[in-house]
């Protein structure tokens, strides 16, 4: 189990549990000083964000490399998974803790008339992306470990709900900023839906939708929406999309991007479908209406029943093996799914464990490559190579 963390603001040190916690931050917010995490000698600086009426602590952009493994901000150098092609180039952050996005996907129409979408499916398979940029799936991988949903502690029990996924979300978009300005302005991720509630989440959404009504002269912007994928039906024009805790805002696809997502989706689709307590998360960029919107471009990510992003049936396995242990889940970004990439980095061991768990397709000489990548990696290797049914023993925790 992972010690509490202390932190440090000029002489004085408090913790999570320290009584008057958010009056501490929220004294150190409106100075704007940042407390200093105590896990290393580095010290490395947090900053404090602001979500509703609480204060809540969060590690620096591009800093988790810097702190303990065993601190709960401790995060793997980017090298490890496809940030390290990105970072500094598509995703750039400031002393400030902002982060400046560049997209290779408009958020707004011009002229009525969107420019040429991207085969979504590029998202998930080239192996020739610009790294100068991220692709919609690569949106979607950096707001998830923004928000640090792509980490796992023995101590967050078994679950987590669309209640943290949402609130995570949003306070990771807030620090954010495209070429267009603050992201948070597009990205619409849906509350926790109650029947109870309906009426003031509607009027939520359409205060929202409001800010994203065209202006005479002014390119029209896109919404981006992520949410969990529900069902779909048939529709005049094309598809209908139902989206959980959106039960009464489908999104509409036309007959070809339908069928792009047919290409990019019916697997993935299948795999939650056949797998036990996961979901599919969707983002798209959609044009929105009142009442519905209509999707632009769409990319797909399934996740377990913690949220943490899978590709495959092996990599599947491994974080269930990882349910009761303190591990990150490397994400590709741009990089296809061929890449030599960890799956995991196992934290709670004597020293943290880079985890390979390549899918059952993966050819010998490839896996040869990968196992060179994974010798010469930061941290010792743990492998389960193509050819063996049988998932390899865990490396155990450290005592």
């Amino acid at each position: 189990m992972a010690n509490e963390n202390t932190y440090r603001l000029g002489h004085s040190r408090f913790s999570t549990s320290t009584e008057g916690l958010q009056l501490i931050l929220a004294r150190a917010y409106d100075q704007k000083v940042r407390p200093l995490c105590q896990c290393c000698r580095q010290e490395p600086e947090m900053y404090i964000a602001k979500i509703g009426n609480e204060y809540f602590l969060k590690r620096m952009p591009g800093t988790g490399h810097l702190h303990d493994p065993a601190c709960v901000t401790f995060d793997p150098p980017p090298e490890l998974s496809g940030l390290g092609q990105v970072n500094g180039q598509a995703i750039m952050t400031d002393d400030a803790g902002d982060t400046m996005l560049k997209l290779d996907f408009p958020l707004s129409l011009r002229g009525g008339r969107a420019a040429p979408v991207a085969d979504p499916g590029e998202a998930a398979t080239s192996a020739v992306a610009s790294p100068a940029k991220l692709r919609l799936l690569s949106l979607l991988h950096y707001f998830w470990e923004a928000a640090e949903l792509n980490k796992w502690r023995s101590t967050y029990g078994r679950r987590r709900s669309w209640f943290i996924v949402h609130r995570e979300l949003v306070a990771a978009a807030a620090k954010a900023t495209t070429k267009a300005g603050p992201i948070s302005g597009n990205l619409f991720v849906p509350p926790v839906y109650s029947i109870e509630d309906k009426e003031r989440l509607a009027a939520d959404r359409r205060r929202f939708l409001h800010r994203l009504q065209p202006v005479a002269g002014k390119p029209t912007p896109l919404g981006i929406v992520i949410a969990e994928y529900k069902g779909y039906e048939p529709s005049t024009y094309g598809r209908k999309l139902t989206l959980k805790h959106l039960p009464d805002y489908p999104m509409f696809l036309d007959e070809v991007t339908a069928k792009q997502f047919d290409k990019i989706a019916a697997d993935k689709i299948e795999m939650v479908e056949a797998t036990p307590n996961s979901h599919l998360v969707v983002i798209a960029t959609f044009s929105p209406k009142p009442n519905y919107g209509t999707i632009r471009e769409i990319a797909v990510m399934p996740v377990n029943g913690q949220w943490i992003p899978f590709d495959h049936d092996r990599e599947h396995q491994l974080l269930t093996a990882l349910a009761e242990r303190d591990f990150i889940k490397c994400l590709r970004y741009n990089l296809s799914s061929k890449a030599h990439v960890a799956n995991a980095l196992l934290l709670d061991t004597k020293a943290p464990v880079a985890m390979y768990s390549p899918n059952h397709d993966l050819v010998e000489n490839v896996y040869s490559d990968l196992e060179k990548v994974a010798a010469d990696g930061v941290y010792p290797a743990w492998l389960w190579s193509p050819d063996n049914f049988d998932m390899p023993n865990v490396p155990e925790k450290a005592k």
